[in-house]
């Protein structure tokens, strides 16, 4: 099977690659591993762009965004997005997805969710019933495991079938990948299921380069409490309510005070880096407490305070007594590194979204995200589409799946012993001794034999190579930048 373009990556970042890539005239399919547009990052998104429109100038939004991320940005790339975000965001409009801008700096697509729990689901939504109006063809329920390439750079890519366990080969002129991030490498991640780091091994395994993995967001604010959901609340929460360490003390709104923040909403937008490890200390000093029984009943009929509870209400408006808190992983800032074109080291490869690096930095702005995503998903697209037609695509032998039915541990329970290894050593606060003994489990892991007895498990023993190589190389990231910076601690920093 051939086709002019291939996308890896079923989110918002591969969907607006496809779509304008399509719109070229090009021939698309796109992989995913479920349905294309659900259960990804973007659709659990809040909905949110921040971006240069309104009052806000392309030069302001380039200065804070370099700002939040420490100056570790790539500035040709943050230049691209905070320029050229507005038009893009536009240019989607044209297309026909719902997207408004509330205020300056801002848009959203918040008001076609379904649920105001996953912001993006209704853009996501929309993104998938363009490409399939544009003739995208979804390949669906399948991961891809290999790039194919030649003297002239890639040509394709092997996919398995994770319900059926066929293997198949697709030759494409262009190929963009779009896989998201890898949150799945940790016990406690705000992230889907599926996000399992899968580009950043597909580019590893194709001799490229990633940068600035070290730098892994954690979400300041998440309940950590067994009657809740391992879930985030919006960092907003401190300005209604007490946020305190287990000696009673409001310690973060002490903080972003010195900091120079008025309040916990501007802590979310340009302090999570250092909001994080606040609450990562506390935690492991006593536990971090948001005081849920000081909320009146005038309070939770507040809809700006139930908006930042960012969970079902009626889960929370009983409980009457402090609940635990701690950071989790949102968001890596590293990944496979592009041009401000979209373009990788290998000719006729693109990548864009969450799976490249180099837009954020060492911690990412607040809304940020999504900017990044249209921004450089549709130059990716373009760009792809004017690849030109390759006359022969080379003849390969297919390679067997490795052989999941001998003795060994079911993916699902040696998944759960790699993301509490990683959760212990390269969570929101690191050392040394952490890190090295992260590297070590790694390398004793990698080697242990797995069974898939399930259609599930198949794909979990797929997804293991990138779960495994996302962790390596963050802790080797981690391992060798020894002073703190942005959303990198090292309790033992150098300065």
């Amino acid at each position: 099977m051939k086709t002019n373009v291939l996308v890896i990556g079923g989110g918002g970042a591969g969907l607006t690659a496809a779509i304008s890539a399509a719109k070229e005239g090009a021939q698309v399919r796109l992989v995913s591993k479920t349905q294309a547009g659900m259960n990804t990052c973007t659709a659990y998104s809040g909905g949110i762009f921040s971006l240069a429109c309104g009052e806000v100038s392309p030069k302001e939004h380039f200065a804070k965004t370099m700002e939040v991320g420490c100056h570790a940005n790539d500035a040709a790339l943050v230049q691209t997005m905070t320029e050229h975000a507005e038009q893009t965001l536009l240019e989607l409009q044209r297309w026909g997805v719902d997207i408004r801008f509330p205020r300056p700096g801002k848009a959203s697509v918040r008001q076609s969710a379904a649920h105001k729990l996953m912001g993006g689901e209704g853009f996501t939504a929309q993104l998938r019933q363009i490409a399939q109006s544009e003739q995208v063809e979804l390949i669906e329920s399948s991961i891809v495991t290999d790039l194919l390439n030649d003297d002239s750079g890639v040509c394709g890519a092997k996919l398995v079938n994770w319900q059926t366990g066929k293997a198949q080969l697709l030759y494409a002129d262009a190929v963009v990948i779009a896989t998201g991030g890898a949150g799945q490498i940790f016990s406690r991640t705000d992230n889907p299921v599926r996000m399992t780091g899968d580009g950043y091994a597909l580019a590893l395994k194709a001799g490229l380069k990633l940068r600035d993995m070290e730098f892994i967001q954690f979400y300041p604010l998440g309940w950590n409490d067994p009657q809740l959901p391992v879930w985030m609340a919006d960092l907003g929460l401190i300005d209604f309510i007490p946020l305190t360490d287990s000696h009673g003390k409001e310690f973060l709104l002490e903080k972003l005070h010195e900091w120079g923040f008025k309040n916990g909403s501007e802590g979310n937008l340009y302090a999570r880096d250092r909001a994080a490890a606040a609450i990562a200390k506390a935690d492991r000093s006593g536990g971090a407490f948001l005081h849920l029984e000081a909320a009146s009943s005038e309070l939770w009929q507040d809809r700006r305070f139930l908006r930042q509870l960012i969970i079902d209400p009626a889960r929370l408006r009983d409980i009457r007594r402090p609940v635990r808190v701690a950071p989790l992983e949102h968001y890596f800032c590293g990944g496979i590194v592009i041009d401000a074109e979209s373009r990788t080291a290998m000719p006729r490869l693109y990548a864009c979204g969450e799976a490249t690096g180099g837009v954020d930095g060492a911690n990412r702005m607040g809304g940020n995200a999504l900017a990044n995503i249209v921004t450089f998903g549709m130059r990716a697209g373009k760009n792809a589409a004017a690849e030109s037609p390759r006359v022969n695509v080379p003849v390969e032998r297919e390679t067997p799946l490795p052989d999941y039915n001998s003795k060994g541990e079911l993916p699902s329970a040696l998944r759960r012993q790699l993301q509490k290894n990683m959760w212990d050593n390269i969570g929101p606060i690191r050392n040394e001794k952490g890190l090295r003994e992260a590297l070590e489990f790694l390398d004793e892991f990698e080697a242990r034999p797995m069974q898939a007895d399930s259609p599930l498990e198949l794909l979990k023993a797929l997804e293991m190579p990138g779960l495994i190589q996302t962790a390596r190389a963050s802790a080797k990231a981690a391992l060798l930048r020894k002073e703190s910076l942005g959303v990198h601690i090292r309790e033992d920093s150098v300065q």
